[in-house]
């Protein structure tokens, strides 16, 4: 015996309305999709590798929504309500969520940026403390440290000479 199940019109507007929100889920994961490709710009191996993370998760989404919603029942409306949802999300709330998404994500960067300022100061202050006296002495010993270095050298530099005047006056004769 064949047990047949029939929706009744409740059930099939529950079903595309269920759907109709995972078009709109789908987009929204798109948008974040995005938005992490325009911040990161990966490479070539690196889109293909996250396209295909993307539409394993993108599916997951769609059999999660057609299981709870119809017992994983396929049926054109599913996917007309994945492609309104996917529309509807696309012209009306897209360019909205991602201008939202975008002043979220900056000002969290302004605001860590600013947070390792504040924190990066007392290291920069007891730095400037050190390198100040160091620079300090560093410009006044930097005359006598080459003066040294050129007596250093001296002898090295007669022998050098030497050597070079005795060749050429050996070979002269």
């Amino acid at each position: 015996m064949i047990k047949l199940t029939i929706y009744s019109i409740l059930q099939e507007s529950y079903i595309l309305l269920a759907t109709i929100y995972g078009g709109i889920l789908i987009g929204f994961m798109y948008d974040i999709y995005r938005i992490f490709r325009g911040l990161f710009r990966p490479k070539k191996m690196a889109t293909m590798i996250q396209d295909l993370i993307f539409w394993c998760i993108i599916s997951i989404v769609a059999f999660y929504v057609l299981i709870f919603s119809n017992q994983g029942a396929i049926r054109f409306y599913n996917f007309l309500g994945f492609i309104l949802g996917s529309i509807f999300y696309q012209g009306l709330l897209s360019k909205l969520i991602i201008k939202s998404l975008v002043f979220l994500l900056k000002t969290i960067k302004n605001f860590i940026y600013d947070l390792y300022q504040v924190l990066k100061y007392p290291f920069d202050v007891v730095l400037c403390l050190i390198t100040g006296p160091c620079s300090y002495c560093k410009t006044k010993a930097k005359p006598v440290y080459y003066k040294a270095r050129r007596v250093g050298r001296l002898p090295a530099n007669i022998i050098k000479d030497t050597k070079k005047t005795l060749a050429t006056y050996f070979k002269k004769k």
